[in-house]
């Protein structure tokens, strides 16, 4: 049987190694001053004191820049042992921790915010429905989900360019959560690899997407 993409990032090495090719942007602490636009979008729904998880937060460089921007408390996981030290290092204030999606040891309606930073495309597709309601059982009623990830045209899969053992699955990971009425899409923005300019390449591009979590919102009562 093929090993799971969850261990070959938690314990094969391919967590490490992705945060390896990208020492130089993850370690570099000055990055952390600056909100990238995907962040800047979703720290509009973040307050003081709120408590946030970044999946696949790596260092922690981006989460570092929203709880500046927002001086919310940041927790973060990521499969790469390696990234975790680093970013205990360069950010102290954070909560680091090894881990992935689809097992969050964090307790019911205990977190304000989830934000998947571009790891959804991944996750096992026999985890997947496991993530989404792992998200949906510690976040508040009335809580926010971030999502930076692929958005193609048509749901696709394709082999991952660093490990031929992956499968990058591209799709709209938003709609996994809005299946549900109780989540709203509220706000999204497109984007590529370079720049915040719109990708005319399916394959290429990028959407954030903030979602809101409302028990009280969907039902018709009758």
């Amino acid at each position: 049987m093929a090993a799971r993409q969850r261990d070959i990032f938690l314990t094969g090495g391919e967590g490490d190694r992705y945060f390896r090719r990208n020492r130089e942007f993850y370690s570099d602490k000055r990055l952390a001053d600056e909100l990238s636009s995907a962040a800047a979008l979703y720290s509009k729904y973040i307050k003081p004191g709120d408590r946030i998880l970044e999946v696949g937060s790596s260092s922690g460089v981006n989460l570092a820049s929203i709880c500046r921007a927002t001086n919310c408390q940041g927790v973060g996981i990521d499969p790469s042992g390696e990234a975790v030290s680093k970013g205990l290092q360069l950010f102290p204030e954070l909560d680091l921790r090894v881990g992935t999606a689809d097992k969050l040891e964090f307790p019911d309606r205990s977190l304000d915010f989830i934000l998947f930073g571009f790891c959804l495309y991944l996750v096992d597709r026999e985890h997947i429905s496991r993530v989404v309601a792992e998200a949906d059982r510690c976040l508040r009623d009335g809580g926010w989900i971030g999502i930076t990830d692929f958005m193609p045209d048509v749901p696709t899969a394709r082999p991952y360019a660093h490990c031929a053992a992956v499968t990058s699955y591209k799709l709209d990971y938003g709609r996994l959560f809005t299946a549900f009425p109780h989540f709203q899409l509220v706000e999204s923005a497109c984007f590529n690899h370079t720049d915040d300019r719109f990708s005319t390449d399916p394959q290429e591009r990028l959407c954030a997407q903030v979602i809101h979590k409302q028990l009280s919102e969907g039902y018709q009562r009758i």
